[in-house]
């Protein structure tokens, strides 16, 4: 008889999100096991920025300071760069790109920074931060069927040597990429947009110090007669991802063989003799897609599984590691009791739209001066429908926690971001250092339990925040601040907010929280209960 392994969580998929919801699990204290088909983690550098939302992530459970040293090292040459254009890369002229610098002097208040680290060398990051906690990955092995009922998910394993064993876990999440099996077993449909453009992503090692003379980019668009590409720098020196855009109409994925590929790419570098050496190589295209479900009984979709669409904005990792942080402090509250059935269907609720959002914005920029903020006679509308990447990924705002909080009636629209982070409910709690030195932020106050952050002092929220812990089981943490806090958020002495486990205001004292109701308040925003808390909602 084959024996059959008990776990709370099975995680299926070791990519980006895939590993960063293992790290999620393991800072929320839940027993996991993580599997993945590949034998090592992605060799194609594919996303490449960390964007500053996700670091703040990685610092809530204590690998910012990881990835951030792996950044300093992931360029050999110059910076990060900019962008070029041009017949070939000796050739390509520098776009002007001084417009943006401005728009990055205003970026959100932060703890944390963007990481250029590319996906290749981020991953095994993750991976080794993972196994040192104590997590059971398990490379090599691919989950071969599986079955769901109402008390679990049954899947059935198969490792690299052929044997095979079954997994009977509470809850499924599905980060098993783009071409999910998973989603496909559950026949989950969803929202499309046909793909622009079609390329071959080839990783190509190839000394380009003396080609470029000391230029830095990001990215180059390269047209002539012979190719049409877009090189992505990895790190600046010697290895490079080279887009060679082609007509699926005409041919496919398989008539680029590497010899083929490598011409394209010295012609697109325009040397006809230089060292080419193909490292990996990948089919793609611009289309996005969404699913309908991101919930089907105890299976939960994250990442590309969910959702895909163009990179250009770099959204698709990042927009999957905050559906990873998203899923699994509710699962964690579901599976320790503190929290009920209502609390995961807000998953869905509040990554769908971000999802949208992001498969839209990134649509956008399907050409190279769009991408970069750049006015053309022919892109001013286009232009006027994007948002700063801050916009997408830090200042959204869910309204699902109105839901949970009063009848569906009585939920006013909420707008999909704000313009400045003030503590509104639904946002990111706003950043301030609360020590000279800049060590410590209020982000940092936040998590895995909820925090009450008080602007000020008061005995009162402290006593209701003991009271509410006895009678629900939730960790709550609180926290008297200065008068700064209180500017910062718009909160009268003795205000507070209630923030949640990820992060994200659940609630203000200045719109129907108070002490006297902060434990059925928990309980209905931990989906316990759906009564009418707000005072100030019109029905």
């Amino acid at each position: 008889m084959t024996s059959m392994q008990r776990i709370p969580v099975l995680v299926v998929g070791g990519g980006l999100v895939g590993l960063s919801a293992a790290l999620f699990l393991e800072y929320h204290d839940v027993p996991y096991v993580l599997v993945e088909k590949r034998t090592e983690v992605s060799a194609l550098p594919k996303s490449r920025g960390v964007h500053t939302r996700t670091v703040e992530l990685f610092r809530q459970v204590g690998v910012e300071g990881r990835v951030e040293q792996a950044a300093t090292t992931a360029l050999r040459a110059g910076s990060f760069g900019g962008s070029r254009r041009g017949t070939s890369l000796i050739a390509a002229e520098p776009l002007d790109l001084s417009h943006l610098r401005a728009a990055m002097a205003a970026a959100d208040p932060s703890p944390s920074q963007f990481c250029f680290l590319p996906q290749d060398l981020l991953e095994p990051i993750l991976a080794e931060q993972a196994r040192e906690r104590g997590g059971d990955l398990r490379f090599g092995v691919e989950v071969i069927d599986f079955e769901t009922d109402d008390t679990g998910v049954t899947a059935t394993v198969r490792a690299e040597s052929g044997r095979s064993s079954v997994i009977r876990a509470d809850y499924l999440i599905a980060a098993d990429g783009a071409a999910s099996p998973i989603r496909k077993a559950l026949d989950i449909a969803g929202w499309e947009v046909p793909p622009t453009r079609h390329y071959i992503n080839v990783f190509a090692r190839t000394d380009l110090t003396g080609v470029l003379g000391g230029r830095t980019f990001s990215q180059c668009e390269i047209s002539n007669d012979s190719v049409r590409a877009l090189v992505l720098s990895k790190n600046n020196t010697d290895e490079w991802s080279f887009q060679l855009e082609y007509d699926p109409s005409r041919e496919t994925a398989a008539d680029y063989p590497d010899e083929r590929c490598v011409e394209l790419i010295r012609a697109a570098i325009g040397v006809s003799d230089i060292e080419v050496e193909v490292l990996a190589r990948s089919a793609w295209d611009t289309g996005s897609f969404v699913a309908d479900e991101y919930r089907r009984g105890r299976i939960f979709l994250t990442g590309d599984a969910a959702h895909r669409h163009a990179p250009w904005g770099g959204f698709g990792g990042n927009t999957g590691i905050a559906d990873a942080h998203n899923l699994v402090w509710k699962l964690a509250a579901v599976l320790s009791g503190t929290g009920g059935p209502a609390l995961l269907d807000s998953y869905q609720a509040e990554r769908w739209s971000r999802a949208i959002i992001a498969a839209e914005q990134a649509n956008l920029g399907d050409d190279i001066e769009t991408r970069y903020g750049i006015e053309t006679p022919d892109n001013a509308d286009i232009l006027a429908r994007r948002l700063d990447f801050a916009a997408v990924m830090s200042r959204y705002r869910y309204s699902s926690s109105a839901v949970l909080r009063k009848p569906a009636h009585c939920v006013e629209w909420v707008e999909p971001h704000v313009d400045r982070l003030a503590g509104q409910v639904g946002t990111r709690v706003p950043h301030l250092w609360l020590d000279a030195a800049h060590t410590t932020s209020t982000l940092d106050l936040c998590g895995p339990g909820y925090a009450i952050l008080i602007a000020g002092k008061s005995a009162a929220w402290r006593d209701a925040a003991a009271d509410a812990q006895r009678a629900t089981g939730i960790e709550i943490a609180v926290h008297g601040l200065t008068a700064e806090w209180g500017a910062c958020t718009g909160l009268p002495e003795g205000g507070a907010l209630l923030v949640r486990p990820d992060g994200h205001v659940a609630a203000r004292s200045d719109e129907g929280l108070h002490p006297r109701s902060l434990t059925e308040t928990l309980r209905s925003l931990t989906g316990w209960s759906v009564s009418v808390l707000d005072t100030k909602a019109t029905v």
